[in-house]
């Protein structure tokens, strides 16, 4: 009996020095054993070619004020433990250098360099004198920051993997939509190439409204897409987008939006149909 109370005692006072922890800390776990600080890439699984039985190609925005889409959006100014993902991507670009697949468009095709980059982040506007060109009065340093992205554009496959037997989303692209702060224009500042920058978003966390201990990474969020997004273009025969043919109809936009989903939802569902 006394054996084993000296074990006991060894043992409960080996788990009482093991979580130890410091203001650093912050919180009731040590960071370093916190489980979002352990996370890595998730590889994707190997896909035949032949096993795609079908294929569709969407591109998506998700607007940062709806509620649910919050956590890709706040917080505005980066906190000591989180910042918003268009914070996680630009210091994964100009400081980290772990992004470089970066684009002009959704094409691919135009490789943007980390200058180049850093000079659609950050530009210099030259206040002249109208009457007098030649006259600088002023000089204003125009920096785009998180609360300037007022949306998210997604370009992803879907694809039913007859292998698994399940319809699956895989995202090519994300693009920052932001709003100029002397303009008030509403665009895309470039793509990036998703695979690329998945290491910088399953190494950051966000916002879990539901459960503060479970916090979800950025790249969480997007496989598991834990967001509400808007259809606005389908694959085509010519390559329109649905504003395109439904022009100054919102409404109708919106609808033509779900009819593109459901029709998803029903091809996966008529597969199953025997």
């Amino acid at each position: 009996m006394k054996n084993f109370l000296i074990v006991f005692f060894f043992v409960a006072s080996s788990t009482v020095w093991s979580q130890v922890i410091s203001p650093e800390d912050d919180g009731l776990v040590p960071k370093g054993d916190i489980h979002y600080s352990n996370t890595r890439v998730i590889p994707y699984p190997f896909l035949r070619q032949d096993d795609m039985m079908w294929a569709t190609r969407h591109w998506e925005r998700i607007q940062v004020q709806e509620k649910l889409n919050h956590p890709l959006y706040y917080p505005v100014v980066p906190l000591p433990d989180r910042k918003s993902m268009f914070d996680v991507l630009k210091d994964a670009i100009l400081v980290e250098g772990s992004i470089v697949e970066v684009f002009r468009d959704d094409l691919f095709e135009l490789p943007l360099s980390n200058q180049e980059v850093a000079d659609i982040i950050f530009r210099v506007d030259s206040i002249t004198d109208p009457d007098d060109p030649s006259i600088l009065l002023a000089i204003d340093s125009i920096e785009l920051k998180a609360p300037n992205v007022v949306a998210w554009e997604l370009k992803s496959d879907w694809y039913f993997d007859k292998q698994r037997g399940e319809m699956k989303n895989r995202i090519l692209g994300i693009s920052p939509v932001v709003k100029d702060p002397s303009t008030s224009e509403i665009y895309n500042i470039f793509w990036i190439w998703f695979p690329d920058a998945r290491q910088a978003l399953s190494t950051n966390i966000a916002y879990n409204p539901d459960n503060n201990t479970r916090r979800l990474t950025f790249d969480q969020i997007m496989q598991m897409r834990y967001f509400n997004s808007v259809v606005f273009k389908e694959d085509n025969v010519y390559d329109r987008t649905i504003d395109d043919y439904k022009q100054n109809r919102p409404m109708e936009q919106l609808l033509e939006s779900k009819r593109i989903r459901e029709n998803l939802r029903n091809y996966e569902h008529d597969l199953w149909q025997f």
